[in-house]
């Protein structure tokens, strides 16, 4: 229990969370998150343009059963530089993105805030929303999560579904 309240008192603040639906068979949650309090992050995200990283991810929550459920991820980065950091979700407020993460296990981690016009309901293509992201905020981090964790993940969301 200690770990946990850690975890969710050194989570990052997460200024917005979007989907990014590239088709029926791909998809990619999109995190805004507030580093200004994080050099280190701002740096990783630096050299994360410049080269392919590496990190070991591990997924912890509270509240299990509960429709309070917090799910959270811890991500440890090996490459290009070494730090950790977490996010951490409220499953009832980011069931739809958290869905589409526990179907193809990707998140693009953004500095924020993201710009008014980025969020919400937009139609345009992917590599034009791409652009859009990485021309105002940078390249961020883009994390895909092993299948295991990805089932783990799943499996949590089940489990929280059926509370409903």
């Amino acid at each position: 229990m200690e770990d946990l309240a850690l975890a969710l008192k050194s989570a990052l603040p997460i200024d917005d969370i979007d989907r990014l639906i590239v088709g029926p068979d791909d998809g990619i949650v999109i995190v805004w998150v507030d580093i200004q309090e994080r050099p280190d992050l701002a740096t990783l995200a630096a050299r994360h343009e410049q080269e392919e990283g590496y990190c070991i991810c591990t997924l912890f929550y509270g509240n299990p059963g509960k429709r309070s459920m917090i799910i959270g991820l811890r991500v440890e980065m090996r490459q290009p530089t070494r730090t950790i950091f977490h996010l951490a979700f409220k499953v009832e407020r980011s069931i739809e993105q958290l869905s589409l993460f526990a179907q193809f296990g990707k998140i693009w981690v953004v500095p924020g805030p993201p710009p008014a016009h980025l969020t919400g309901t937009e139609v345009m293509d992917m590599q034009t929303f791409i652009e859009k992201v990485v021309t105002f905020a940078g390249q961020g981090m883009m994390i895909q999560l092993e299948p295991k964790l990805v089932q783990d993940l799943r499996s949590l969301l089940d489990d929280w579904k059926r509370v409903k």
